[in-house]
């Protein structure tokens, strides 16, 4: 026995108010459509819902059981297109972001705290993971928008760049490079490199940017993350080419300091990722528009 809301509408309106008439004026229809819809669903149940009478309407014993459940489905009706609503105007929702390891650890809090000042009302999800992860997470549907420092090749992924980076050499304070205006890349030969593990896609940025310079370094060390590269060049283990992002607050510090390598350019793109035929809901649209516009200012944007 199909109900439509409609019809329950149209009966909930004429027991609040006793009255067709009123009912009708209430949802903005004639009094015989109001009519029309209640009949209808008397005749769908099977019993009389209204005892009408010369001055009102009332409800009857089997209307008194359907009034309960009536108002309970148009609340939540209600509340369905609110939430519809709400999720169009950004007012809620969720996001799920996976960035790559120096986006995620060095860019990413910045720019969801002036992402959450535009849209206080979405929820974001963060996961940390190298960038071929990213990807998997995006065609996993683990993740709505992805954040690397490398370009994906993957089928199905869209990846736009949205702002530059600069990877440099780092050396510890009191190094004999540390203050120098640049260092010759034959100078590298003779130092100890602490080096990204080896499927790090920065790791095989700087081998290809090395050796098209001429300059082939063997790793005296590998590590697994940022962070322990920094600890070990401030503690003299050597020395390592590092995002400038992941830097700013030890040169700050004047523990670490960066040096340019004559003719040799380390700059690069960071990627934003997206699955080019998932649905774009409106706060992975919101997001999009962010990243990729003007307002990712704590990156420095696409360099000219």
């Amino acid at each position: 026995m199909p109900m439509e809301l409609r019809q329950l509408r149209a009966f909930e309106a004429a027991v609040r108010h006793r009255s067709l008439t009123r009912a009708a004026a209430e949802l903005g229809l004639s009094q015989p459509a109001v009519s029309m819809q209640v009949q209808a669903l008397e005749e769908e149940l099977g019993l009389r819902l209204l005892d009408r009478l010369p001055r009102q309407v009332l409800p009857t014993a089997a209307g008194e059981v359907l009034l309960d459940y009536a108002r309970r489905l148009l609340s939540l009706e209600q509340e369905a297109s609110q939430a519809l609503v709400d999720l169009r105007g950004l007012q809620a929702g969720s996001l799920r972001v996976a960035a790559s390891p120096t986006i995620g650890n060095y860019l990413l809090p910045e720019m969801l705290g002036r992402f959450r000042q535009r849209h206080p009302g979405l929820r974001v999800i963060a996961d940390i993971a190298p960038s071929h992860r990213v990807a998997e997470a995006l065609r996993g549907r683990q993740a709505e928008v992805g954040l690397v420092e490398v370009e994906v090749e993957a089928d199905g992924l869209v990846a736009q760049p949205f702002c530059t980076d600069e990877l440099v050499l780092v050396v510890p304070a009191g190094h004999p490079w540390a203050g120098r205006p640049y260092v010759e890349p034959q100078e590298l030969l003779g130092a100890r490199l602490v080096a990204r593990e080896p499927e790090s896609g920065t790791r095989a940025l700087v081998e290809a940017r090395l050796r098209a310079v001429g300059i082939e370094m063997a790793p005296a060390m590998e590590l697994g993350g940022v962070e322990a590269i920094k600890n070990a060049v401030r503690a003299g283990l050597g020395v390592s080419f590092i995002s400038r992002h992941a830097i700013a607050l030890e040169e700050r510090l004047g523990v670490l300091s960066a040096v340019p390598v004559a003719g040799l350019d380390l700059r690069r793109p960071f990627y934003c990722l997206h699955e080019a035929r998932r649905y774009a809901s409106p706060a992975l649209q919101a997001f999009l528009t962010f990243v990729l516009g003007e307002e990712c200012g704590g990156a420095e944007g696409i360099a000219p």
